[in-house]
């Protein structure tokens, strides 16, 4: 399984003209430590879903960390969550870490936190449930949390946000927001306040947002 991550991220990468060499477990920018890149697959217990991995790291003290799920066993489960890395993180980590901004994948702004000013890599919400579940975004969805970057103690770095929004299907839900993979209140309380769409059926969102320090 290791082979299949490893080419088939070294396939993707290459499309957009960036060579990734193997060492190991981990694929290196060809010529340089940083960032390096690795994806790991843990097989789903009887049959049920598996989870795959994504470590990014950009130095010796900073690793963006990301799991996707994968429907189906084995190869197939490992290659649908993949997928689901190309279709949610794989264009904010392409622009926040390799400098290459496809302003088609993105939603491309700036802001600013305290006296740090950033451009902001906004990747699509992807959803997965239901085939019928609403798949409209709430507009205020970003205002609320923009609202809440904008106070945030940020460093002058690169940061990353994890937005998830799960409709449980009997009038509740789980929200999660990540600032740097650790948990952020101020993010969660922004996108609880969402007027999200309701379902009888279990549907989640959720979305990758990059912060880069502007010259």
């Amino acid at each position: 399984m290791d082979r299949l991550i490893q080419n088939h991220l070294i396939d993707l990468f290459a499309e957009h003209a960036i060579p990734l060499e193997p060492d190991e477990d981990w694929l290196l920018t060809e010529g340089d430590d940083y960032p390096a890149l690795r994806g790991i697959w843990h097989e789903g217990k009887e049959g049920g879903m598996g989870r795959l991995d994504i470590d990014i790291v950009l130095d010796e003290e900073r690793t963006i960390e990301e799991s996707f799920g994968g429907n189906g066993g084995g190869k197939a489960g490992c290659r649908d969550a993949l997928d689901s890395f190309a279709r949610n993180d794989f264009y904010v980590v392409l622009a926040a870490c390799w400098h290459t901004v496809d302003k088609d994948k993105l939603d491309v702004r700036e802001v600013s936190a305290g006296t740090q000013r950033f451009t902001l890599y906004v990747g699509d919400f992807t959803v997965r449930g239901e085939k019928d579940a609403p798949v409209e975004i709430p507009e205020e969805g970003f205002s609320a949390l923009e609202a809440a970057i904008a106070t945030a103690p940020l460093t002058d770095d690169v940061h990353w946000i994890r937005v998830f929004y799960g409709n449980v299907g009997d009038g509740s839900s789980k929200i999660e927001v990540l600032l740097d993979n650790e948990p952020w209140a101020a993010g969660h309380k922004a996108i609880a306040s969402v007027d999200w769409p309701r379902h009888d059926h279990y549907y989640s969102l959720r979305n990758l947002i990059a912060l880069v320090p502007r010259d």
